[in-house]
C-alpha cells in the first residue's frame, strides 16, 4: 500500500496575526479488500448539488493541491457523496459553531459540494483519518497548540489538508482535517475585525481541504505569503468552481 505525502508549509499574516498554514497528506491504495471499501465510498447515483459555473470574470489565479495523474485535472472530492465532517470544540472560541457553519456554506455555494455535520467529538487524531479497519472517516476540524501539533510552531495559524484514494487509476479525496492554532485565535479576540479574519483562516484551510494550493496572487484568499483579503477572490472562485465539478466518482 504505497503512500505519498505532500506538504505545502507557508506562514500567512495578516497585520501582526499569524493566519494559515498548508498541510495535505496523499494516499494511494492498491486494489484488494480496502480499495473495494474507497470505491463503495467514492461511488454514488448522481450529484447532490448542481454544478457551480465558473464565472467568466478575467484575472485571477488558483492551483490545486494535486492533480490526476498525467493531467491537469485536479483530484476532487466526489459531488455525489456527502462530505462528513466532525467539529472537536476544545480550544475553541465561543462562537465555532457559527464560524464553522458560515464557512462551510461558503464553500458549498462556491464548489457545489455538499458538506454534513456528523456532530462533535473527542477525536484529536489529525494526521490519520481512517479506522483501524480502513474506512476513511469523517473530516476532522479543531483547534490545538504547537505542543500538540509541531507543525503550528512558530508563525501559523491552521494546517489543512485532505487525502485521496486511487481505484482504476482515478484518484478521489476521501477524508481530511483542519487543524486551527488555538493560541492565534485566542489573540484575535482583541481585533476590531475578529470575525472576518477569523473566518478567512478557516476559509483558506478549507480551500485546502478541498485541493486549493497556495498563489502568490495578493488578491486571493489563497496567497500563500500573507492574506490581504478575508472573502475568496477571483481566483479562488474559479479554482473551487472547478474542484466542484464533474460527475460521480
Amino acid at each position: 500500500m504505497p503512500a505519498h505525502e505532500q506538504r505545502q508549509r507557508t506562514v500567512t499574516v495578516v497585520s501582526t496575526v499569524v493566519t494559515a498554514i498548508a498541510v495535505a497528506a496523499f494516499l494511494a491504495f492498491d486494489p484488494g479488500t480496502l480499495g473495494t471499501r474507497i470505491r463503495e465510498a467514492i461511488g454514488a447515483e448522481g450529484r447532490i448539488h448542481p454544478e457551480v459555473q465558473e464565472q467568466g470574470i478575467p484575472g485571477g489565479h488558483y492551483d490545486f493541491m494535486v492533480t490526476q495523474r498525467g493531467s491537469d485535472e485536479p483530484v476532487r472530492w466526489n459531488p455525489c457523496r456527502e462530505i462528513h465532517y466532525v467539529v472537536n470544540p476544545q480550544g475553541s472560541p465561543p462562537d465555532y459553531e457559527t464560524l464553522v457553519e458560515r464557512a462551510i456554506a461558503e464553500v458549498e455555494e462556491h464548489t457545489g459540494l455538499a458538506f454534513e455535520y456528523v456532530g462533535t467529538t473527542e477525536e484529536r487524531n489529525f494526521d490519520d483519518r481512517f479506522a483501524a479497519d480502513g474506512d476513511p472517516q469523517p473530516v476532522l476540524i479543531g483547534w490545538a497548540d504547537a505542543e500538540e501539533v509541531p507543525e503550528l510552531e512558530g508563525d501559523v495559524a491552521g494546517i489543512g489538508g485532505a487525502t485521496y484514494a486511487e481505484a482504476n487509476g482515478r484518484r478521489t479525496y476521501v477524508t481530511g482535517m483542519v487543524v486551527l492554532d488555538v493560541d492565534a485565535y485566542d489573540e484575535l479576540v482583541s481585533r476590531k475585525d475578529t470575525e472576518s479574519v477569523q473566518l478567512a483562516v478557516l476559509l483558506h484551510e478549507l480551500g485546502h481541504l478541498v485541493g486549493l494550493a497556495h498563489v502568490e496572487d495578493r488578491g486571493e484568499i489563497m496567497f500563500g505569503d500573507g492574506v490581504a483579503r478575508t472573502s475568496f477572490g477571483t481566483g479562488d472562485l474559479k479554482g473551487l468552481a472547478r474542484l466542484g465539478a464533474g460527475g460521480c466518482g
